[in-house]
């Protein structure tokens, strides 16, 4: 398990390091985007959305370029995501993938975003006596964005993450980190 975790890090690695080449190329990586989460707003033991002191997490994600669908069959933008959400703290870290839906309003520089998929964890490459969160290495992660185009292929949005592992693995607890992004748009 360890050796695919690592080459899932890796993997994401390599794509980081390959977009700038494929994006003077051919249009495959359309956007990027970083930034910060506050990690398990959900936990019992949070004071509250805003608790700087959970501030632990950080995100990278890249979207990538589909064909683009009929706008009277699919108002909105689908898009194939890979990213991973690094924690500083010796928690958990996540590598992970799936589809985007992004609606974008016909005026005003306003989206939201769900995005559906999978990912992986590290916590079982932990030592015998670290606390860990989830009993599978394979979780499943849903996470929703509302943004704003700032500048012409700039954009802020607030991103809530939500990473579980359905209870297949014994008794674990689900993680929601909540936070904010900023994507470039090529």
């Amino acid at each position: 398990m360890r050796v695919m975790i690592g080459r899932a890090i890796l993997a994401l690695g390599l794509m980081l390091a390959a977009a700038g080449s494929a994006q003077a190329q051919f249009d495959l990586v359309p956007e990027i985007r970083a930034g910060v989460f506050s990690r398990g707003v959900g936990d019992a033991d949070h004071s509250g959305l805003f608790d700087t002191g959970r501030i632990e997490d950080a995100n990278v994600e890249l979207l990538f370029a589909v064909p683009a669908l009929s706008p009277a069959l699919v108002p909105a933008e689908i898009r194939p995501h890979l990213g991973a959400t690094f924690n500083t703290d010796g928690k958990e870290s996540m590598v992970y993938g799936g589809l985007s839906l992004t609606f974008r309003l016909p005026v005003l520089p306003i989206f939201a975003e769900a995005s559906l998929g999978g990912a992986l964890q590290n916590g079982s490459m932990f030592d015998s006596g670290t606390p860990r969160r989830f009993g599978c290495a394979a979780l499943l992660r849903a996470s929703g964005s509302v943004g704003v185009d700032v500048l012409p292929g700039a954009s802020v949005m607030l991103t809530a993450e939500h990473y579980t592992d359905g209870g297949m693995c014994g008794d674990s607890e689900a993680l929601t980190n909540v936070g904010v992004r900023a994507g470039i748009r090529f």
